[in-house]
């Protein structure tokens, strides 16, 4: 994808331009007078009011652009100049697919127009191939969110997103148009990326409290297990040891001060080897290092 700096440089310059700036807002979704100036030519005229009537959903003033323009019938030989005039052309192409009009003129005048890959996409287009891997996907793929969401699919999302960031020298091909639908094509896919399922989150979200719950259930059968064989080995320490018993009833009194004291603090360390057992025990399972640290921020609040 090309730098931020140049993006914003270029946007300047779109902002300065009416027809540029025209086609943008309608890439957006938004509909914006423009009052046509004494420089605008017939073609321009149309174009504005094209962009117009598909905005408002309007057939019948559609109709009455598409009209006007049809009755131009140029020839390969001598062809017209708004017939290489991407901007026109892709807006008459959205009109007609949109509303359902005769393809006849319009198939015509892709015909006879300069061979590239614009005019390919166009082509394919008409014809209803949206997933051709000879099409511009940035145009397709704004063509479809003016004409049907529906067919954009997740699979052809990201093929045009990989295909528009791969493309650093956007600006060089000199075509606005083609610089407008990417840039659009972008921030659009970027901000409706697929989201996961609701259902799908509900169900991991399940599935992490109930993965937490039974490692605190395993955390607490291994702490029971130690202290049972801690219990153990002092109930038979009079069999392998009996001197430290010996030793231990001399000092009886001095032993019952230091397990009362071993009691308070065995209270206190409990609860951090309860989750230091636990932390463990989660590693062991494989439990993503992020989520266990969101863990441990909820569970010492």
């Amino acid at each position: 994808m090309v730098s931020l700096e140049n993006r914003m440089g270029y946007l300047a310059r779109v902002s300065e331009n009416a027809k540029l700036s025209a086609f943008n807002d309608f890439l957006l979704g938004e509909v914006n007078h423009i009052a046509p100036n004494h420089n605008s030519n017939g073609s321009e005229e149309i174009f504005y009011g094209v962009l117009k009537a598909i905005r408002n959903n309007s057939k019948n003033d559609f109709e009455s652009y598409y009209n006007k323009k049809s009755k131009s019938k140029p020839s390969k030989g001598s062809p017209a100049p708004f017939v290489n005039d991407d901007f026109l052309i892709f807006s008459f192409i959205v009109g007609i697919m949109k509303f359902n009009i005769d393809r006849n003129w319009i198939n015509h005048i892709i015909s006879i127009r300069n061979r590239n890959s614009i005019t390919i996409t166009f082509e394919n287009i008409l014809n209803e191939n949206y997933y051709s891997t000879s099409n511009l996907p940035e145009i397709v793929f704004m063509f479809l969110n003016i004409y049907g969401k529906t067919l954009i699919t997740n699979d052809f999302s990201s093929f045009t997103f990989k295909k528009v960031i791969e493309n650093v020298r956007l600006f060089e091909n000199r075509s606005d148009f083609q610089i407008l639908c990417s840039l659009k094509a972008y921030d659009t896919i970027f901000m409706l990326k697929e989201v996961p399922d609701k259902k799908k989150i509900d169900r991991l979200e399940k599935f992490n409290f109930n993965f937490i719950e039974r490692i605190r259930y395993i955390s607490w059968i291994v702490q029971a297990i130690l202290f049972a064989l801690l219990i153990y080995l002092i109930l038979k320490l009079p069999k392998y040891n009996p001197e430290a018993i010996a030793y231990i009833e001399k000092y009886n009194y001095a032993f019952t001060i230091f397990g009362a004291l071993g009691l308070s603090v065995i209270g206190n360390v409990i609860p951090s080897i309860r989750n230091k057992s636990q932390e463990i025990i989660m590693r062991i399972f494989g439990y993503p290092k992020e989520l266990l640290q969101d863990f441990k921020d909820k569970r010492d609040k």
